[in-house]
């Protein structure tokens, strides 16, 4: 069998897990599906960066991980700020999210952006051998194909990308929106998550390249590719809750909360295309339009810290900051707070408590290329008095998990209807919503997106 190859922007390090040298890799059903991948297949290895700047980043690091071979590529502070920072955060992420008006376009951050492509391209060739699939991961990497070809590599990669790609009017604001779908085309599989993000890539292919597609192949002048669609899961084996039941758990939350409250849970990354703004003004139209529940509900909202060295995220912890304090002072009573707010991170048994206890779980970003907390909110439930999922129409997940009650975040009162209905829903109704939702999210778990994408790469 035939070694696989896992390059992504950064490897999945955590903290030597003993004298052996063994490091921890941190819990994830992405991370956890990959090294599953790789475990199949005896001799297989992921390169990524090591998380280090360095000043002369050329040597590899070895590190073994699971009984997978690590390799880290360190990158300069230089490279850090002009590919990382730059070009990967301040242009492409927003793009790909659709922010136009938050793109930064920087001619010396893409310079800097191949220039890693590059070097992640010379790196990967050096342990390549004949028969290998290579298979990477998301917008870091997006030309890492075409210099991989450059440097003579004739076998099969891979490229699946983990934000939604956009509809082609935005795709055209990158400087050569032609260059990069080129790049792209030296892949011989693509992956996404949903259709509509496929079919983006396949229009602006068309328009682009004057590329046609016959319903598995997009055909070039210059060759042709399998473009498929592969949405990303969870394990939901591994956010089962505990067999105590919804009261006993809610115990937990009640605590924070106060006891007889039902708990609006929201988990996210304090990111802008989260959507957490508008999700506190959703909360605060709910209180403001129904009175009634004033005192029997609360938002507890879970926002873990993300790049805090960009400016855009610091501006975006003001603005929510701001936003729950004007919230809770206006709308608090003196034994009854709407919302609570948790700046910080919480392990998966954590969550697992907070999705098990939750009454409502309000997962409304304004952009999303999957959204994985929909899925494990749901994984999390009691089959026999489950919570509902209020999901925004505009994450990837929606496609799949059409039994949620599908809101427009942009929209506070139609969030807010969302979330009445979700409150007031009998409970056959929520055990019968349950039940779909359920069935889809053990249908398309984590393995079985790892396993269709490397089968069809293998046959590519």
């Amino acid at each position: 069998m035939s070694r696989l190859v896992i390059v992504s922007n950064r490897l999945p390090i955590g903290r030597p897990s003993g004298a052996g040298g063994e490091l921890e890799i941190p819990a994830g059903g992405l991370v956890s599906a990959v090294l599953s991948a790789l475990q199949r297949r005896p001799g297989s290895l992921w390169l990524g960066w090591d998380s280090k700047a360095e000043p002369k980043p050329d040597r590899l690091t070895q590190h073994q991980a699971s009984g997978v071979l690590l390799l880290g590529l360190g990158l300069s502070r230089a490279e850090l700020d002009g590919y990382y920072r730059g070009f990967c955060n301040e242009t492409l992420w927003p793009l790909l999210h659709c922010f136009q008006g938050r793109v930064h376009l920087d001619v010396n951050h893409a310079a800097f952006y191949r220039r890693v492509q590059t070097r992640f391209a010379r790196a990967l060739h050096s342990i390549l051998r004949a028969g290998d699939l290579v298979w990477v991961h998301d917008y870091h990497l997006l030309l890492l194909g075409r210099e991989l070809r450059q440097l003579g590599w004739k076998g099969k990669i891979g490229f699946f990308l983990h934000t939604p790609f956009p509809p082609y009017d935005l795709w055209r604001i990158l400087p050569n929106p032609a260059d990069f779908l080129r790049g792209l085309g030296d892949y011989n599989l693509v992956g996404f998550h949903t259709a509509s993000y496929r079919d983006n890539y396949l229009y602006s292919c068309k328009r682009e390249l004057k590329a046609s597609w016959n319903g598995s192949e997009l055909r070039t002048t210059t060759g042709r590719q399998r473009v498929g669609v592969y949405p990303v899961g969870i394990e939901p084996r591994d956010f089962q809750p505990e067999h105590t039941g919804r009261r006993k758990q809610h115990r937990y939350l009640s605590r924070i909360v106060g006891s007889d409250v039902q708990v609006v849970l929201g988990v996210d990354r304090l990111d802008y295309t989260k959507g957490i703004p508008e999700r506190i003004r959703a909360f605060e139209s709910l209180i403001r339009r129904w009175p009634q529940w004033r005192g029997k509900v609360c938002l507890v909202q879970i926002a873990s810290p993300s790049r805090t060295t960009l400016h855009q995220y610091e501006e975006q912890k003001r603005l929510v900051d701001r936003l729950v304090g004007r919230v809770n002072g206006e709308l608090a009573d003196p034994d009854w707070v709407p919302i609570r707010y948790l700046y910080r991170s919480f392990s998966r048994s954590g969550l697992i408590r907070f999705y098990s206890a939750a009454h409502v779980g309000l997962v409304t970003p304004l952009r999303d290329g999957m959204n994985l907390v929909a899925k494990e909110f749901v994984a999390g439930q009691y089959p026999e008095d489950p919570g509902v999922l209020v999901l925004s129409r505009f994450a990837g997940a929606a496609e799949e998990l059409s039994d949620a009650i599908q809101v427009n975040p942009y929209l506070p009162d139609d969030t807010a209807e969302g979330i009445a209905r979700a409150l007031e829903m009998p409970l056959e109704e929520r055990c019968k919503r349950h039940q779909a939702l359920f069935a889809e999210v053990s249908r398309a778990t984590a393995s079985e997106w790892a396993r269709r994408f490397t089968a069809d790469l293998a046959n590519a």
